[in-house]
């Protein structure tokens, strides 16, 4: 049975709860004007109602309007000034009128802390991209838009799909969410599937570093990227409109997005939407797979376009809200593709609308749509001695054709459920904290050429607790999560045999579960004003993902034959059934913060130190496609194209040892004037296996450097980035050289009549630079893209 949104009593006694609340005058509307030490309005500052997850900006003359309760304490907040906190009850009237002094690092409320935390408050580390530096970084993959945060690469498939890497781990270990909810896509198993969450409509992203994000799956112990828009409103808001448009001349792109929100008495809405288009994407010379000389990327083409709404039922005592969401995306598989001399275009062709149309002839491209429903509540102070009951839940249809030719390769679809229902409690000796449940359901399937993994379903329910306390100048924060996972996959075949004379071998289905329990430990010591030490400690257990145990066939894409880990393999390229008992993978974390954001110098510097026990990767066996099919006999290998077509794919095959991961991560950021302000940052990783050798993949040493300059009226922006070379490389694997990115970006801002416009230009890789990522499975044959020019209109109204 398909799950529903309302098939769980507890969520629909919930809801029945929140529309049977009897409405109180109880909360107040509060209008300011924030300002800066010169009496200038501070536009798109941050008013936060501390405690809950509700907050507005202001406009372009620092003024806002929000709803709040009568005990409530605001917190203002804005990039480059310190933060004030300030009480409803305390203000001598309706008007507040705030000034923010220049200088100390903005606390930005981290929606996936699950207790409204500051990033600077948490004891593990956290980055959060938002306001004007998530516009100017934005670019169609998230991987690309976060990447040069610190601890952050990108495993780069092509500027089409290109995944986070934190610190050094990604896939299954990264959890990508939206509004705190799985993205429900399949990004997690092939890097060629591109994630469906875009940034040009969200208003902030948060990236959590370490296992310690026990809200969302002791799985995670990469980390955490969670997207939040406001699809789903939890305030209510004048009405305002934000359109944006710009072009960009790497891939002749072209992008519009719009995104609108208002309230009128209990009723606040919301809708965004977007649509870009590109061709193939320019790159520096450089010399293809081919041995061709060669400036653009085939096949790095993409045509993608979302809509979303929602719309909640808001009053003093709680909300209820809904939200729907579309995507359609089509767009090419860079190093997927075949080369058929029937399919070669001129170059040159005159008729830029055809050369589009052919985009689908140049080899295999993706047509990915994805239908999400979103339900939640929340209920303020519903009994005593809790103050939040909540439920988030989400409801996701997703497909994804691989199409080459004009037909259907393979296809590759995930219909999933989730929720998640918490009760926040009040301080109770002390300690205040969040209990909740956690419900995972997906129904996966992948039919066709390339489907290397089988049919599988799988649930996951979990019980988790947070609770925090603190003891003068020391916060600690403790938490606990025990998941069950049960996987059942269907048509598994454990032999590799296509002779019909031997003996037939029947698909069978499996099943297996695990039990996951995982812990954290973190002590916040505020040793001085506008310091603080942090620690983090955490145990993490994963279970292997259902690709990890099932997968076994050719994965076009990376170019490899995957083989899980529920699969023995010979020396003479022989696969039966693994009798080996499946582990779970145990990571083992220990993180030291030191931060400083007061004053006009501020830093973070993280260490971290990763113990993995039974860590899962793909190793090199030694063998290739050709090595299976020397076990059929003549005349049946011409039954697949692909098998002909890839019998020198090398066969990685899953395998679990002891490894360890450690490295370090700083940025600082340093005031000179009110106007001007230097930045700098750094991260590396060390990933080897505890008995010899290297991780595949880890990225190099990053370092950077910006400097921007704001105006009343302007502002501009310099970014470098240097990446190391790595030779520090697994068995078979390639190094890479060094490279380094330059960026400038120019924004003005100016009215006409009402509408607060910005228009803004960015020149990318300004120097042309040849780069290939080390992390991604494609480096040899896809570069970064070249020198590119955007220019842009945001307006507001």
């Amino acid at each position: 049975m398909r799950p529903s949104l309302f098939q769980l009593s507890p969520l629909a006694a919930l809801v029945a709860a929140v529309f049977s609340t009897q409405v109180q005058a109880q909360s107040v509307s509060i209008n300011g004007l924030i300002l800066d030490q010169d009496g200038k309005a501070i536009e798109q500052a941050r008013v936060h109602v501390h405690g809950r997850q509700q907050y507005v900006y202001a406009d372009k003359n620092g003024r806002f309007t929000i709803q709040a309760p009568a005990d409530a304490e605001l917190h203002i907040s804005a990039k480059g000034y310190g933060d004030q906190f300030v009480k409803v009850a305390d203000a001598q009237s309706d008007q507040l009128k705030i000034q923010l002094e220049a200088g100390g690092l903005e606390r930005i409320v981290v929606a996936a802390s699950g207790l409204h935390h500051y990033d600077l408050e948490m004891a593990n580390p956290v980055s959060v991209l938002s306001g004007e530096e998530l516009s100017r970084k934005t670019e169609p993959t998230i991987g690309e838009t976060l990447k040069s945060m610190p601890g952050v690469h990108s495993n780069y498939y092509g500027p089409v799909a290109a995944s986070p890497i934190l610190r050094g781990l990604d896939g299954p270990r990264v959890r990508i969410l939206n509004n705190g909810l799985d993205s429900a896509d399949v990004s997690r198993i092939g890097p060629d599937h591109a994630i469906t969450a875009d940034a040009i409509t969200t208003e902030q992203i948060e990236v959590l570093r370490g296992p310690s994000t026990l809200l969302y799956g002791s799985g995670a112990v990469g980390g955490v990227v969670n997207v939040v828009d406001n699809r789903l409103p939890r305030q209510l808001r004048p009405a305002s409109t934000q359109i944006e448009t710009r072009y960009s001349s790497g891939a002749d792109e072209k992008t519009a997005a719009l995104a609108h929100d208002g309230g009128q008495e209990q009723i606040a809405w919301h809708f965004d939407g977007f649509k870009r288009k590109t061709n193939n994407y320019d790159v520096p010379d450089f010399t293809n797979d081919e041995g061709e000389s060669t400036n653009q990327l085939a096949n790095s083409w993409l045509d993608n376009s979302a809509v979303n709404g929602g719309l909640s039922w808001i009053t003093d005592k709680g909300l209820l809200g809904f939200s729907v969401g579309h995507i359609d995306s089509e767009y090419g598989i860079p190093g997927h593709h075949h080369h058929h001399e029937e399919h070669e275009e001129d170059e040159h062709e005159e008729d830029e609308h055809e050369e589009e149309e052919s985009h689908q002839e140049d080899g295999v491209f993706a047509r990915v749509k994805q239908d999400r429903y979103g339900l939640a509540g929340e209920l303020y102070k519903p009994f005593a001695g809790i103050e939040t009951l909540s439920f988030n839940s989400a409801l996701t249809r997703y497909q994804h054709h691989e199409i080459e030719g004009g037909a259907i390769g393979t296809t590759f679809k995930n219909d999933s459920f989730e929720s998640r229902f918490t009760a926040e409690h009040e301080t109770f000796a002390g300690w205040h904290g969040v209990v909740g449940y956690h419900l995972r359901q997906s129904d996966y399937k992948a039919i066709g050429d390339e489907a290397f993994t089988p049919d599988s379903k799988t649930d996951s329910h979990a019980l988790f607790v947070l609770e925090e306390r603190g003891f003068g100048d020391f916060t600690a924060q403790l938490g606990a999560r025990i998941e069950q996972v049960d996987y059942k996959a269907s048509g598994i075949e454990f032999e590799h045999h296509h002779d019909e004379d031997a003996e037939e071998h029947q698909a069978e289905n499996v099943k297996n579960d695990f039990t996951a329990a995982s812990a954290s430990a973190g002590l916040v010591w505020n040793f001085q004003p506008g310091y603080n030490w942090a620690l983090s400690v955490s145990r993490s257990e994963r279970a292997p993902s259902a690709a990890e145990l099932y997968s076994n066939g050719a994965h076009i894409a990376t170019q490899t034959y995957e083989l899980g880990l529920a699969y023995a393999l010979d020396a003479d390229g022989e696969i039966s059934k693994s009798e080996t008992d499946f582990k779970k993978e145990v990571a083992n974390n220990i993180d030291l913060t030191l931060r400083k954001f007061e004053g006009d110098f501020t830093f973070t510097y993280n260490l971290f130190y990763n113990k993995v026990h039974n860590y899962l990767y793909m190793r090199d066996s030694g063998l290739t496609m050709a090595d299976l099919e020397a076990h059929e006999e003549e005349g049946h290998e011409e039954e697949h194209d692909h098998e002909h077509e890839g019998e020198e794919f090398s066969i990685f095959h899953y395998q679990q040892q002891d490894a360890t991961l450690y490295g370090a991560e700083f940025a600082m950021a340093y005031q000179l004037t009110a106007e001007q302000e230097l930045e700098f940052f750094i991260d590396s990783v060390r990933a080897k296996l505890d008995n010899g050798g290297d991780l595949p993949r880890i990225p190099p040493v990053k370092a950077g450097a910006g400097y921007s300059y704001s105006a009343q009226d302007w502002s501009a922006t310099i970014d470098w980035t240097h990446y190391m070379k790595q030779n520090r490389v697994a068995a078979g694997e390639s190094a890479t050289g060094s490279y380094q990115i330059l960026d400038l970006g120019f924004s003005y801002y100016f009215n006409l009549n009402d509408l607060d416009l910005t228009a803004f230009a960015k020149a990318n890789n300004l120097t042309d630079e040849l780069g290939f990522v080390h992390s991604s499975f494609i480096k040899e044959d896809a570069p970064l893209p070249g020198r590119s020019f955007t220019l842009g209109l945001k307006a507001r109204f």
